[in-house]
């Protein structure tokens, strides 16, 4: 996706990300465990953790760049944060971190369609969902 348009967020959020653990759970048993530990997970629930938990800090900075004209994105330890997603679904089921990361993308899909056409000329917002929608897609794409 070239240009972040609302339009093109919504078909990403609608489209590709709506139907990512359909796209999932359509891959063989074996396709399935291999993808994951490709990406460098045990279980499904942990990817899907690993993206909520970016999307949150994803609208968080979005919230934040709305209020205040000079808000940067803070510094985070990569490493450390996406341990620590995964840890806080340890006891968490597939199907309950798929409940979760559906009521994450709708959230999402609220918040680009609250955003004003002035926070589509922002690249601050602009470079978030790219970070977080498009290139996030692409680094945990299932073909």
């Amino acid at each position: 996706m070239e240009t972040i348009t609302r339009q093109a967020v919504l078909e990403l959020l609608d489209g590709d990300w709506a139907q990512y653990v359909v796209r999932f759970q359509k891959l063989p048993s074996a396709t399935q465990t291999e993808f994951l530990q490709q990406q460098g997970y045990q279980r499904l629930a942990d990817l899907l953790a690993h993206i909520v938990a970016w999307w949150e800090v994803g609208l968080q900075n979005i919230q934040a760049y709305r209020r205040d004209p000079a808000a940067t994105q803070p510094e985070v330890d990569v490493d450390s944060f996406n341990a620590q997603a995964v840890e806080q679904v340890r006891e968490v089921s597939d199907a309950e971190e798929m409940r979760l990361f559906e009521a994450a993308r709708r959230k999402f899909v609220e918040c680009v369609r609250s955003l004003s056409e002035a926070d589509f000329k922002d690249e601050r917002v602009l470079n978030q969902l790219r970070w977080e929608l498009v290139n996030h897609l692409e680094e945990h794409r299932i073909e």
